[in-house]
Parts: C-alpha cells; structure tokens; sequence
C-alpha cells in the first residue's frame, strides 16, 4: 500500500531584503503577484477574506478541480505558517520560511499533507507530490522576481537621490 501522506520541501536564495520577501508572503492580497495556479489552473477563482494578513487571514478558491481553502497560523520576522484544506477532506500544513544568508535571504517552503480518500488515497498522495513539487518551485521563483525588482527598483530611488547634486 501507498501511503497517503506527502512532503515538500523548496528551497531558493533572494537577493532582496526579508522585509520584501514578508510583504509579498503575509498578504493574501500579495499572492496574485506570485502563486502560480493561475497558469496551473486557469478556471482558478480566489476569495480573500478580511483581514488579508497576520494570523487568521484566510482565503477560498474554487476550480474545476474542486476548491480549498487556507489559513495563516503564525506569521512573524522570518516565517509563515498555514493551514490548507482541499476539498474539505485533503489536509496539508504548510511553512514559507526567510532567513538571512549572507547578502541573500534563503526562502524555504515546506508542505506535509495527507489524502485521505479511501483506497486511491496513496496514488493522489504521489500525484500531489509531484504537482506540489514543480509548483512550489515556480512559487519561489516569481517570489524571487518580484523581490528583487522591488528591492532593485528601490534601490535606484535612493541612488538616483543620492547622485544629484543638489545644485541649481
């Protein structure tokens, strides 16, 4: 027998600032910018309750494939963690931690979760795996765009003040 029980683990180094990378992951309203189920899943629609940040922010979604719903549980200067149900019987507990490396922040995203429909159970826990795996990679990439152009396009604002002269 399969288990039904799954893991994911992803890691990635940003160039960017923790506080950047924070504003994108504890804002349900940020995630559009980054989550990848639209491309995953075009007949995606999402929900965001109020508040949209901090712990107990929550939002549903809904889609061909059934909907889901998640909730942030602890959230402070160098993680996140959430709860997902997915089709009110599937449940997954998740972690994006940033820390400080160097120059850089390490962004890890950690899933475990378990499927607990009967028999198939096992096969949708490695489908899961495997569609959890390639996603949350191509998460922690668009984070690390949007991070680095914001931290890149902040950067040149202070620049550019910092080069003019000041004189008239």
């Amino acid at each position: 027998m399969l288990s039904p029980q799954y893991t994911v683990h992803k890691s990635i180094k940003v160039n960017a600032s923790s506080a950047e990378v924070a504003s994108l992951v504890g804002d349900f309203n940020q995630w559009p910018k980054w989550q990848p189920w639209q491309a995953v899943d075009p007949s995606i629609e999402f929900t965001i309750a109020e508040p949209s940040q901090g712990v107990g922010a929550h939002q549903f979604w809904q889609s061909r494939f059934g909907e889901g719903e998640m909730t942030i549980t602890q959230l402070d200067n160098s993680q996140l963690s959430f709860n997902i149900l997915f089709n009110k019987e599937h449940i997954a507990q998740g972690t994006i931690r940033y820390l400080p490396e160097g120059d850089n922040i390490n962004i890890e995203c950690s899933l475990k979760g378990e499927v607990n429909t009967p028999i198939i159970g096992g096969y949708l826990a490695l489908l899961s795996q495997y569609i959890l795996n390639n996603t949350v990679k191509l998460a922690l990439n668009n984070i690390k765009t949007h991070a680095q152009l914001a931290t890149t396009g902040k950067d040149s604002v202070t620049d550019d003040s910092e080069s003019s002269s000041g004189k008239s």
